[in-house]
């Protein structure tokens, strides 16, 4: 056996004796804190949004541009408020919005954002999120209490 060959022996097999610790560590640590984290912004996102009216002057929004360049569209439009005090043209609006059409908008000025009203947000990819932050931590959770379990029975009860 050359030297190069045993130096590759010895790596693979520090990289097999690392391996199952590593796993437990991602297991045992970075699962349940990703998984409370990414529940925890999932109950802001639901508190912020449901039922939440975007900040802005209310008003309509005439499109007045809409060019595609392969499959990127902007649209372009000007923005008028329901009293008519202010009027701001050349603002960017949803690439679906077709030309000459009035949409009744919300319009966030220090954003210079222009949002379709009713300003309706899908929470669907946040409940799913949560679901599945909801079910991994409950396969955590089985995963303890049986290794807790096995621990506390002994040696034996493990060897069938």
């Amino acid at each position: 056996m050359t030297a190069a060959t045993a130096s590759r022996y010895r790596a693979a097999n520090r990289l097999a004796a690392a391996t199952p610790t590593v796993l437990g560590v991602l297991f045992w640590i970075v699962l349940p804190v990703v998984c409370l984290v990414m529940l925890a912004l999932g109950i802001d996102h639901l508190a912020r949004h449901v039922n939440n009216v975007p900040a802005g002057t209310r008003g309509t929004y005439v499109v007045t541009s809409h060019s595609c360049q392969e499959h990127l569209c902007i649209t372009a439009g000007t923005f008028t408020s329901t009293d008519g005090r202010i009027v701001e043209p050349n603002l960017l609006g949803d690439y679906r919005w077709k030309p000459g059409i009035k949409y009744d908008v919300v319009y966030n000025i220090n954003a210079a954002e222009v949002v379709s009203l009713p300003a309706h947000w899908d929470l669907s990819a946040t409940v799913i999120g949560m679901a599945g932050a909801v079910s991994s931590l409950a396969l955590w959770g089985w995963c303890l209490r049986n290794s807790l379990r096995r621990r506390r029975a002994g040696p034996a009860a493990g060897a069938d």
